[in-house]
């Protein structure tokens, strides 16, 4: 293994334990492929050394990648510890200056061996139960460091910039519903209700899934059933603090409440 690999991955890992932050590294010593980057997000998880019971993707859409300068979709892990059900209170100090978001989730109803052949979002859906959920994301750079901004390379380095997931329960007969068009209203406290994507910046999440399974098995990775998935933002990115409660009402569906002590 590279020594710079080695080096980012050991800081990352250290910082998700400790909750901290590093300074974002400077060029030559960051992930300068997708290749490396999924290395050192590979050896971070490795040192973390925690039950993976899912994953997360970000960027899944054109749309956002324009937007946010990145060059495809960005995978992250779920670790154990970090995955909650609703409704959820998670301690503030742990999750200072995350950001907080809904998704489309689902789990996996049976195992996925690390060589499979790629799945179309058909035969994903076969394979899944529907739950509603809710990210925190964050990040383990500090802002304004490393003299650059942080790339899709390093996003991907630092777990997909992944922090905490509540999912709600599994929703019955839910291949009727309307990804596209379900209305989400999700509010901090009283607030005024979270701007939800519409339109080129809402995507078949069936087809993120089948997208993601065919990512991890191109990198060798098996799957339990059990397993969560998660296919990106549906709302504004919105920062929470400490003692602020988010809701997110999934349209027909569910809410979803999670609280920062």
């Amino acid at each position: 293994m590279e020594p710079k690999i080695e080096r980012l991955a050991s800081a990352l890992a250290a910082a998700w334990r400790g909750v901290a932050a590093i300074p974002l590294p400077a060029a030559a010593d960051a992930p300068a492929s997708r290749a490396e980057a999924y290395a050192v997000q590979d050896r971070m998880a490795a040192l973390v050394d925690e039950r993976v019971v899912g994953w997360k993707v970000g960027a899944a859409i054109e749309a956002v990648q324009r937007l946010e300068g990145h060059d495809g979709p960005i995978p992250g892990r779920l670790f154990a510890s970090r995955v909650f059900d609703s409704p959820a209170r998670l301690p503030g100090t742990r999750f200072a200056g995350y950001k907080v978001e809904c998704e489309f989730g689902f789990r996996l109803t049976r195992d996925l061996p690390a060589s499979r052949p790629n799945l179309s979002a058909d035969a994903a859906a076969a394979a899944l139960t529907f739950h509603p959920a809710i990210e925190l994301a964050g990040s383990r750079y500090m802002p304004g460091t490393g003299g650059r901004a942080a790339r899709t390379h390093d996003v991907i380095a630092d777990n997909g910039g992944g922090g905490a997931f509540v999912f709600g329960p599994s929703v019955p007969d839910w291949r009727g519903i309307d990804f596209d068009r379900m209305p989400i209203e999700a509010r901090i406290d009283a607030g005024e209700p979270i701007k939800a994507y519409q339109g080129e910046f809402r995507r078949d999440p069936l087809a993120i899934t089948a997208e993601l399974l065919n990512d991890l098995a191109a990198r060798g990775i098996a799957l339990r059933a059990g397993d969560y998935l998660s296919t990106g933002s549906l709302t504004v990115p919105t920062p929470i603090g400490r003692g602020q409660a988010f809701a997110a009402r999934f349209d027909g569906i569910a809410t979803l409440e999670l609280t920062l002590d």
